[in-house]
């Protein structure tokens, strides 16, 4: 039973253990190549600002889609056209000023002991679960990986819940900073989710309007009968001097063709339902995102001037049989205009 025990490691046992990655590490060219990773995947103000080009790119997407749309007024279009640097380049300085704190405060933790041995472990473990997933299940030396496994997880665990909440106070006002940051970065992003949404809406709107008036032209109307006025549409815009661009569309020739345009109509409103759904669902995410940092820093950001709708506690009113929890406070900002 002993064998089964987790034993904690030591911090000797850890820097042997981390001894051969230290070495690999410590070379010119490995630690220049770190450094050039490191700004590329983790302090690139690029990643913070890629979720806004997303959506962004999208919302070209749906006005190129509007576009297509039979019927659809070019001033109409216009007005729903988004002008990319207003949505951009404030994102674009919200992410640089996002990346360049996370790089201060990374830098800081370099230098923290506990921050040290947390990397560390964090770095063991995902080696250790590297190499059991090369090794036999079962054999010594999986097993062997295993424990060294587990030991590795508990230290990391035990040292996160005693030595790093205390060591994280130190950077509390660089974190809070940030979080400041990330509710202005938030609530852009919010904006641009909506601007996404009223185009989706005027996609489906526009959309269903085009199906109805196509669904409407044959109603009630026998197959046979319907075949031949479209044998004859197609015989009055064919015959006769009158020159056809050669990228014109053509009408549908018979009953099987004119079904098929409304199953493409249908399925298009289908298309912008879907695009709906994840707009709203990424919505969702970022009034969590906020809610979270509400949660953990309201007091601290109201301090700093950051302002809120109501009360920053929640009020409460009960837990009885019928009493409806009281939701907490919203900050303010959640706005539907652009701009």
């Amino acid at each position: 039973m002993g064998e089964n025990r987790i034993v904690l490691l030591k911090e000797d046992d850890i820097s042997k253990a981390f001894g051969k990655i230290e070495t690999l590490l410590s070379t010119q060219k490995a630690r220049e190549c770190l450094k050039r990773a490191e700004e590329q995947f983790a302090f690139d103000a690029e990643i913070v600002l890629h979720p806004i080009r997303q959506v962004l790119a999208e919302c070209l997407e749906l006005v190129a889609s509007l576009v297509r749309e039979r019927g659809t007024a070019g001033k109409d279009l216009d007005s729903l056209v988004p002008q990319l640097a207003k949505w951009l380049e404030p994102g674009s300085r919200f992410s640089q000023e996002i990346a360049r704190l996370e790089k201060e405060i990374a830098e800081k933790k370099r230098k923290h002991p506990d921050f040290i041995l947390a990397m560390k472990l964090q770095i063991l473990v995902k080696r250790f679960e590297e190499a059991m997933n090369t090794s036999q299940s079962g054999s010594i030396e999986y097993d062997a990986m295993q424990k060294k496994y587990e030991n590795a997880k508990a230290t990391l665990a035990d040292h996160m819940q005693t030595k790093i909440r205390i060591a994280q106070r130190a950077f509390a006002p660089d974190v809070l900073e940030v979080a400041q940051i990330q509710i202005e970065l938030a609530r852009h992003h919010e904006k641009i989710l909506l601007l996404k949404k009223e185009l989706l809406d005027a996609g489906i709107t526009h959309t269903r309007n085009t199906l109805q008036n196509l669904a409407g032209v044959f109603k009630d109307v026998e197959p046979e009968v319907a075949d031949t006025i479209l044998t004859q549409t197609q015989s009055l815009t064919s015959i006769g001097d009158l020159p056809r661009s050669p990228q014109q569309k053509e009408p549908p020739r018979t009953l099987d063709e004119y079904r098929k345009e409304l199953m493409a109509q249908n399925q298009r409103i289908l298309s912008f339902h879907e695009k709906l759904r994840d707009c709203m669902q990424k919505l969702q995410e970022v009034f969590e995102f906020e809610e979270a940092i509400f949660n953990t820093y309201g007091e601290q950001l109201r301090e700093r001037g950051v302002q809120f709708k109501k009360t920053l506690k929640p009020e409460k009113h009960g837990v009885g049989m019928g009493v409806k929890k009281q939701p907490a406070s919203r900050m303010v900002g959640r706005r539907g205009q652009n701009g």
